[in-house]
Parts: C-alpha cells; sequence; structure tokens
C-alpha cells in the first residue's frame, strides 16, 4: 500500500501545481518511494493517516489523469452524501454509541443490501460514475486486495471524508454564488 501514498503525495503536490503539470506531481509521487535514513516518506504518510479506500484511489487516479468527474468538480451533493455518511459513520464507529458500524463490515451481508437501493437509483437516474467506483470497490474488497477485511476499510477513508467536506462547500458555494442575482 506504499504505493497508494505515492498516490496521494502526487495529488497533494498536483494542486500546487499549475495546470496539465500532473506528470511532475506523479514523479515527485514515485519519489516519495525512496528511503532517507531507512524511512521514505510514503512510510511516513501510511503512518500519518492510515492505507486509502479504493474509493480514494480511484478518484485520487482520475485527478491525476487529468479527468476528473464532474460530480465532483462542480456538483455538491456527490461529495456531500459521502461527507454526511462519514459524519454518521466515525463518530459511532468511535464509540459515540452502542451501535458499531464499522461490525458490519466483517459480515456484510446487510452493508451490501443497503447498497444495493442506492445502486438501483444511480441506473435509474444515468450516473455510471458512482457505479463503477462502488463495483471496483466491491471487486477489490471481494478479492482481498486490501489488508483489512473490513468491506469499510476499502470503502471509505477520513482523508476522502474531509475532502468530500471541503469539495461540497466549495461546490455548494459556486453553485450559491451563480444562482444568486
Amino acid at each position: 500500500m506504499l504505493l497508494a501514498q505515492t498516490l496521494v503525495a502526487a495529488w497533494l503536490l498536483s494542486l500546487a501545481l499549475p495546470r496539465r503539470r500532473h506528470w511532475i506531481a506523479a514523479a515527485v509521487g514515485l519519489l516519495a518511494l525512496l528511503p532517507i535514513d531507512g524511512l521514505s516518506a510514503a512510510m511516513a504518510l501510511r503512518a500519518l493517516w492510515g492505507d486509502p479506500s479504493v474509493t480514494s484511489l480511484q478518484l485520487l487516479a482520475l485527478a491525476l489523469l487529468g479527468r476528473a468527474p464532474t460530480a465532483f468538480t462542480r456538483d455538491w451533493r456527490g461529495p456531500a452524501g459521502i461527507a454526511a455518511i462519514a459524519a454518521v459513520f466515525y463518530p459511532l464507529a468511535l464509540g459515540l454509541s452502542d451501535f458499531d458500524p464499522y461490525r458490519l463490515g466483517y459480515q456484510p451481508g446487510l452493508l451490501l443490501a443497503a447498497l444495493a437501493l442506492p445502486a438501483l437509483f444511480l441506473c435509474w437516474r444515468g450516473n455510471p460514475l458512482w457505479l463503477w467506483l462502488l463495483s471496483i470497490d466491491l471487486a477489490a474488497w471481494a478479492g482481498g486486495l486490501l489488508e483489512s477485511p473490513n468491506l469499510w476499510d476499502t470503502l471509505l477513508d477520513p482523508l476522502l471524508a474531509v475532502a468530500c467536506l471541503a469539495l461540497a462547500l466549495r461546490n455548494g458555494w459556486r453553485t450559491y454564488k451563480k444562482n444568486t442575482p
């Protein structure tokens, strides 16, 4: 999962670079794998915020390829939905109540059933991005590609939640300013 950290480092660097310079960010991200005194920048980032989810990796890869989906660059509803799920999930998973949704991720029959309804809605609405993200997430989880056997770790991570909250606020503000006379 150190390669995932290089993707995060490259994306963070790409935010500071001018447009169409994503290849520089990708090269510097790969340099994050080189150890200095036994510790690479990728190892330090992994210790700082853990492994990103497969959803994060997909969105980071799209952003670095210059193919950031409009659902994240212009619309506020998608990122706000992910941020809202995280705002409920993380406090409950950290012990705010007796119900622990993280436990559902180990035997995710109920969680998969809960994901089926939004997936059907997305099919009906004709928004393939969310279906692709979810499909690849589920395939990675079923294939055991992550260290954690928990489905939640494949779908969501704190870094994704914070980024989606920031995007929802930014895109919501832009929409508000555009629609206000």
